[in-house]
């Protein structure tokens, strides 16, 4: 049982780790490239830069708001473990 949580917590980890990364390597647009894609039967898809764009802002905003909520949850457990040891130093 403790081999699959470990499991699954190494397999999430990394996949942290690939995200991050993916975050931190600048995308290079070439210019000879247009925004225009087209498909197998060449018609033109429009938009498929900016569904991309609507992604990549859609993600930042949960990423913040994930981050700034762990941050309060850390806080708070960190308030509640000082008062739990200065209670403790009163009592002794």
């Amino acid at each position: 049982m403790y081999d699959l949580l470990l499991q699954i917590i190494l397999m999430v980890s990394l996949g942290v780790i690939v995200y991050m990364l993916a975050l931190a390597v600048p995308r290079v647009s070439k210019p000879e490239e247009s925004s225009l894609e087209t498909n197998t039967t060449g018609k033109i898809k429009l938009g498929a830069a900016h569904a991309l764009d609507k992604v990549d802002g859609k993600l930042k905003v949960i990423k913040d708001k994930t981050l700034r909520r762990l941050k309060v949850s850390i806080m708070r457990v960190d308030n509640f473990i000082s008062k739990q040891l200065n209670n403790e130093k009163d009592k002794i």
